[in-house]
């Protein structure tokens, strides 16, 4: 499944921002869902907003974090940090593979491509 998700890439840290973000993913992903069980592979290119690059951007590994926490609908939930967040069943993802680069003028985003792995 492969989706493009409108927004502002955000990370960690509870802010309006990271609220907006995870729920752009899930609602780029509704109604999308992976074999109970099965492991998956993700992709995840970041086209960060213009006024995240340089000084203030955001880590490439806390970017995929939230992302990933936000496919609880595809890979399915667990309660996160002592019960207090939904994030997604991450521990099914096998292969990651992430990038990030500056928006230069195109809408910020990202693509984010999940796969069942066949072994």
């Amino acid at each position: 499944m492969q989706r493009w998700v409108d927004g502002r890439p955000t990370g960690y840290g509870g802010s309006a921002h990271e609220r907006a973000w995870k729920a752009a993913v899930r609602e780029a992903f509704l109604g999308v869902g992976m074999p109970a069980g099965t492991r998956v592979a993700v992709t995840i290119d970041v086209r960060l907003h213009e006024d995240q690059v340089g000084r203030l951007e955001p880590d490439l590994d806390n970017l995929v974090k939230t992302t990933i926490d936000a496919l609880d609908g595809v890979l399915g939930a667990r309660l996160g940090t002592a019960g207090q967040r939904l994030e997604a069943d991450d521990v099914r993802v096998a292969r990651l593979t992430a990038s990030k680069e500056a928006s230069a003028g195109r809408p910020a985003g990202a693509l984010v491509i999940v796969e069942e792995m066949v072994v």
